[in-house]
């Protein structure tokens, strides 16, 4: 019989679980929810329980360089230390030069102990923590067997306060995912937790996924992914407010930390179907997703629209005139009838952005505020 390393009295049921969501046997498994709600610590204890048990390492994402530190990962030494039972506590592990390149393995020691480099090199490696944004080929080549998951923290960009997504970002990991799943032969499991600073997030938008079933609560299963937008229960609240006094002190706060909405989704129109009289007039092409703009008038309880505004997938080009212009923002987006967007464009387009300083602008969804918002600059 295995040993119970965990501290059974700081684990309830109250916290998020991947239980549930594991039962469904999806290859990419996301979680939304608040801070405190456990999902992070539920997530590390998953990889943990397959390094300890399994001997199996994971992978864990960060978007960029500056987000994996010295301090982050000496955080986790005294997360893992709270939730473990004494005689198994531990000490991670990693030269501080590989921190800074972006990718670092991080080993596993004994608590209290200290480690010079050669040491460190043959301790037994729990995780490789690297930033999506180095050089692919780099990452691909430093190999790594039997990998049990790929854990992307904070997979949510807050793009309210000035974080940016990468270019493509489900891509890029399908990348180190096909390349890895080549010597784990009991298969990876990618999982990601974020918080709820908005239902759109370019992963999910290159799964396909409809960003209008993400509400508080709710479970959404795909072809080949699960979405728990886990919300927190009276009780885990009632805990909460305890300790955190933003609990009343700020009642959007509530509803973003507790009720699991999306505030920096709060003012964006929307409206599902093409408004009555509206004609399409430019038709844009980012990566694999177009953004078609119609032009017409429109006028609900929130005050006038001048543009609709829609996101599509690449079968939509097929209903679309082989004589219709497609502006592209990227050379790598060229396809047979698109022009590379060029500075005479920028006049004509500057409607849209005299719409959305007005906001004039209806969306069919939000992915579609989003991405004009990422092309505005071209207007």
């Amino acid at each position: 019989m295995m040993d119970n390393i965990w501290n059974e009295e700081m684990l309830d049921k109250l916290h998020f679980s991947w239980d549930k969501t594991f039962g469904y046997q999806k290859t990419w498994n996301a979680v939304i929810g608040s801070r405190a709600s456990g999902k992070s610590v539920d997530s590390w204890i998953k990889l943990y329980n397959a390094f300890f048990y399994q001997n199996r390492p994971s992978i864990v994402f960060r978007r960029r360089t500056v987000d994996i530190t010295s301090a982050y990962l000496d955080d986790l030494t005294n997360l893992f230390n709270k939730f473990l039972k004494p005689e198994y506590r531990i000490q991670l592990c990693y030269l501080s030069g590989d921190v800074k390149s972006g990718c670092a393995d991080v080993h596993v020691g004994q608590a209290g102990c200290q480690y010079n480099w050669q040491q460190i090199k043959k301790l037994p490696v729990f995780f490789r923590i690297v930033a999506l944004s180095c050089p692919m080929s780099r990452l691909k080549s430093l190999m790594m067997p039997n990998i049990a998951y790929f854990f992307f923290d904070e997979f949510i960009a807050n793009t309210r306060a000035g974080e940016k997504y990468l270019s493509d970002e489900k891509f890029l990991i399908s990348e180190l995912y096909t390349t890895f799943i080549r010597e784990s032969p009991k298969g990876i499991k990618i999982i990601m937790a974020g918080n709820p600073y908005s239902v759109y997030c370019s992963i999910f938008s290159g799964l396909n996924v409809d960003s209008s079933k993400l509400k508080p609560g709710s479970f959404v299963v795909g072809p080949d992914y699960v979405i728990d937008c886990f919300k927190v229960g009276p009780e885990l609240a009632e805990q909460i407010r305890r300790s955190n006094p933003m609990f009343i002190a700020d009642e959007e706060y509530t509803r973003y930390a507790f009720g699991g909405e999306s505030i920096n989704d709060a003012n964006i129109r929307l409206c599902k179907r093409e408004p009555r009289g509206f004609k399409l007039k430019w038709v844009f092409k980012l990566g694999s997703d177009f953004i078609s703009v119609h032009y017409g008038n429109y006028t609900d309880k929130e005050g006038k629209a001048r543009f609709w505004i829609c996101k599509h997938k690449s079968d939509w080009l097929a209903k679309v005139s082989k004589r219709r212009k497609i502006i592209v923002f990227d050379f790598a987006d060229l396809i047979k009838g698109a022009v590379k967007w060029s500075i005479e464009d920028r006049l004509d387009l500057s409607m849209i952005k005299d719409a959305m300083n007005k906001r004039e602008i209806i969306y069919n969804s939000v992915d579609a505020s989003y991405m004009t918002e990422d092309i505005s600059v071209y207007f």
